[in-house]
């Protein structure tokens, strides 16, 4: 999946979301998103909780550094594709021709010759080792089938797009998500989205009629799609896709006068979904947020770390917990790899000390208990350093 780079305040944390309201109604939102048969609300009314935040304790587990590359470049996304095996790129940065492709064979990360005609990879998904999809800025897409690269084209949009994020659901299934420059201003782009099969692209209306449109998308090994759309100002939401027809699943209502944005989310089954982003407190005081879905309704998780402004990268742990990477300037670049358990909160020393990392994609490979976080120093523009880390 792909992250949003955005530069973010120094804020300073004054309260948490409380767990106490779980749902709320909601009517049919824009574009197409149907919410007659969502969950009905829960009575109560979250507030900012005043009570100390959760100081995490800091974890034993080790970490190494891959630099992939210098002047301006950062790794944008991994994916875990099959026991043993993951994926990982990013963009060029000013002295590349093409961006960094790395391969986690099992023992190491190996470098991969680009697809010809990829230059600037923003995504890579996949369900197997032979079916390892890479999109670059316009959505181009490139397949491996385990033994080369076959060229997928791209979306029949009628205007050029750019990629906002993008998922392989199964053998023959795939989705991306863009906006589309309808003239040179942001205020006229148009939200699109399309899907693949083995017969071709096509089309298919997106849930949101105006910018700006889907952002994030995940699936479960067995297709079931989610997906994020929204932001601050226009209001995140949480969307289903039910096999024909996106419907909203809507969040906890939030203290009156906050906002949230919704920032990345792991789908692990039907009755576990996980969305992290932060919210906007009345008086700008911005948190943390993590909410989890179990089948009926959100949880919104309570007593967040200290220090953590924003959750910005979310991957499952495969034990009904979740590993994040958060903004987090109270502690510099301490404490922006976490861990929770679904009770209690940990947090684990960084390799290496950089000017304020992001990590901004994160993976945990299936066979091996290994997670991988990538990201770079995007706030720092010619000056970031990509990199992969990788816990063993």
């Amino acid at each position: 999946m792909r992250p949003e780079i955005t530069a973010i305040g120094r804020l300073t944390v004054i309260g948490v979301l409380s767990a106490a309201a779980i749902g709320c109604s909601g009517g049919v939102s824009g574009g197409g998103v149907d919410t007659r048969d969502s969950p009905a609300s829960a009575p109560g009314r979250p507030t900012a909780a005043t009570q100390p935040e959760v100081d995490p304790s800091l974890s034993g587990g080790t970490w190494t550094e891959m630099r992939t590359a210098g002047n301006g470049a950062v790794m944008l996304s991994v994916a875990a594709t099959g026991r043993g095996e993951a994926w990982a790129v990013g963009n060029p940065g000013e002295s590349r021709q093409s961006g960094p492709i790395l391969r986690w064979d099992g023992r190491a990360w190996r470098s991969q010759s680009p697809p010809p005609g990829l230059r600037s990879p923003q995504v890579v998904s996949g369900t197997s080792p032979g079916n390892v999809w890479i999109f670059d800025t316009d959505a181009n897409a490139w397949q491996w089938d385990g033994r080369r690269w076959w060229a997928r084209g791209r979306p029949p949009w009628k205007h050029p797009a750019l990629l906002q994020d993008a998922v392989v659901t199964g053998p023959g299934d795939v989705w991306v998500t863009g906006g589309q420059d309808d003239s040179t201003a942001e205020s006229n782009r148009r939200p699109v989205l399309a899907r693949w099969s083995p017969s071709g692209w096509s089309v298919v209306p997106s849930p949101r009629s105006t910018w700006p449109g889907i952002s994030h998308l995940d699936a479960t090994a067995s297709g079931d799609l989610w997906a994020l759309a929204g932001d601050w100002d226009t209001g995140s939401t949480v969307v289903h896709w039910d096999g024909r027809r996106w419907r909203e699943v809507p969040a906890p209502p939030w203290p009156e006068g906050a906002k949230a944005e919704f920032r990345e989310l792991a789908v692990v089954s039907e009755r576990e979904v996980w969305v992290a982003g932060s919210i906007l407190l009345p008086g700008s005081r911005q948190a943390a947020l993590l909410m989890r879905w179990d089948g009926d309704r959100w949880t919104p998780t309570r007593d967040l770390p200290a220090g953590a402004i924003s959750l910005d990268a979310v991957a499952s742990d495969g034990r009904g917990g979740v590993w994040l990477g958060a903004s987090n300037y109270s502690y510099d670049n301490d404490r922006i790899l976490l861990h929770f358990d679904g009770r209690s909160w940990t947090y684990e020393d960084a390799p290496m000390a950089h000017n304020a990392p992001e990590v901004l994609d994160l993976a945990v490979i299936p066979g091996q208990d290994r997670v991988i976080a990538v990201g770079g120093n995007p706030s720092f523009d010619e000056d970031s350093q990509a990199w992969i880390w990788t816990r063993s």
